[in-house]
């Protein structure tokens, strides 16, 4: 029930269920990354905290799926707090996974910063894991917002090399690319080739 009022937005309904469950002694590590994800998607990042001292109070680790979902809310303009919990996943010894590196690489590129999108790129790499869909479509999202519209197109060859196929969220990423950036006729292609892929 917890998961159904966070998924339908009823946020106050999922944090007076979650304070119940929590009394009743009740709460597990997936209720607690339920509150968490609602409270990164309200921006509520007062309960936010809290939250997550609640649950090491009551004796739980700190979950990666909890620390991605509070990166992905920090990340929207608290870059200092997003610093200082990432620092302390590393810490933790919780590993980041592909869904951390598509946080951040989408974060720096929506900051236009690509020198850092092709840091956390190396990162990748460097721990044994390979750009997956969701990396590669952030990716291509990144380089339309910096300009490197070839670079994306790059992207979308090198997926398919890679066994990738590209889905419908490359597609509009790739769209939005070429439109910001002045390829209307490009973007008109890559969209009818959407549509005969009925993406």
């Amino acid at each position: 029930m917890l998961d159904v009022y966070a998924k339908a937005e009823f946020f106050n309904k999922a944090r007076g269920l979650f304070m119940m469950v929590r009394k009743r002694g009740l709460v597990d590590v997936f209720s607690y990354n339920t509150i968490l994800a609602a409270c990164g998607h309200n921006k509520d990042f007062k309960n936010m905290a809290s939250t997550i001292h609640s649950m090491q109070s009551d004796g739980f680790s700190i979950s990666l799926e909890a620390y991605n979902f509070t990166l992905d809310a920090y990340g929207k303009g608290h870059m200092e707090s997003f610093r200082n919990v990432f620092q302390r996943m590393m810490k933790s010894g919780s590993a980041a996974d592909h869904y951390t590196y598509s946080i951040m690489m989408n974060i720096y590129g929506e900051q236009e910063s690509i020198d850092k999108v092709a840091c956390v790129l190396t990162e990748l790499g460097e721990c044994g894991l390979r750009p997956d869909l969701c990396s590669y479509n952030t990716l291509i999202k990144a380089y339309g917002i910096a300009g490197m519209v070839e670079d994306a197109v790059g992207l979308v060859k090198e997926m398919r090399r890679n066994g990738i196929e590209p889905d419908m969220i490359t597609h509009t990423n790739m769209i939005t690319a070429l439109q910001q950036n002045d390829k209307y006729l490009e973007a008109v292609k890559w969209s009818l080739c959407m549509k005969q892929r009925e993406l």
